[in-house]
Parts: structure tokens; sequence; C-alpha cells
């Protein structure tokens, strides 16, 4: 961790890589055989879940097809993920960066799912635990309690997970 006045280093773009890495595998480790969905949430989720793919397709033998889910999609764009979402045998995998309150992860799943038939993990870069709404991640890079006041933020260089920073009031 660096300190720069009020802002902390958190993740350096090493650390993000190796934490991905980590992630990725232990996702592996679950879906065994499975066909592997990933939906990234909004554009930092989705630059996570593009480097999850990237190791997966490189080092396993799953099947795995890479999707993203921008939060304010029309139902049009929500339903064709849907659509691709209904293989049995298969793993679906919500991938965001910083989990706070769960609400945006609840409401992804509200959004694409009614009952699925197969098994759902979520995975965020960041737990800050805080949550709201019965949401847990299976899949944690970091979890590191925050005030309420507090910020995090994962910033993006060239399309990936770049740092990850917390603010202090």
């Amino acid at each position: 961790m660096s300190f720069h006045s009020n802002r902390i280093i958190l993740m350096d773009r090493p650390r993000i890589r190796r934490t991905i890495k980590r992630i990725s595998f232990q996702v592996a480790e679950k879906a065994k055989q499975d066909r592997i969905y990933l939906v990234g949430l909004n554009e930092r989720g989705y630059a996570i879940a593009r480097e999850i793919y990237s190791i997966l397709e490189e080092a396993f033998d799953n099947e795995v097809e890479l999707n993203k889910l921008e939060m304010n999609q029309s139902e049009k764009q929500v339903e064709t993920i849907r659509k691709k979402l209904k293989f049995k045998n298969s793993v679906v995998l919500l991938v965001d960066d910083v989990m706070f309150t769960g609400r945006t992860m609840f409401k992804a799943l509200s959004l694409l799912f009614d009952e699925p038939e197969f098994t759902v993990y979520t995975a965020v870069l960041v737990d800050r635990g805080h949550l709201t709404v019965p949401v847990k991640s299976e899949f944690i890079g970091l979890e590191i309690p925050t005030k309420p006041k507090e910020h995090i933020e994962m910033t993006l260089l060239g399309g990936k997970a770049n740092e990850v920073f917390l603010y202090k009031k």
C-alpha cells in the first residue's frame, strides 16, 4: 500500500494481474468441465471479466463465453444476454470491480435470472464489506472493510484494470 495525501493505493497492476489469475484458477476449479459464461458488469467489471476470459481460454479446456452487461441497458439487450444463459451444465460468473452494498450485483442477478438451471457465482476484485442485500461474492480478490464515507475506485489503463485506490475523507 502506498499513501498519497488522502489516497491509498491498495493494488497496483502487478498485484491486480496476480489476483485475477488466482480468481481465474478458482473459477476453473469450481466449474470443472462445465461451460463458463462470464458477465462483466459495466465498464470496469467487464475489464476484469475480459482478463479472466483470456486466462481461462489460454490455460483451461472449458468452453468460455464473454458478455458485458451495462446496468442501464434496454430490456431487449438484457434479453439477448438472457437467451445465451439458458444452457444446462453451465456456470455463470457475474464480475464487478468493487462490491459495496451489493445492490449492483443484486440488480444484475434480478435482471438476468428468473430461475437459473445452472450454477451462478459472483466475483469482485475488492469487497468493501457493507452489504445491504443478500448477495455474497464467491470469488474475492481483496477484502478491505471500509468506513461508509470512504471510497474505493479502480482505474483502467488501455482497457485493463490498472490500480485500486482507497480515498479517505
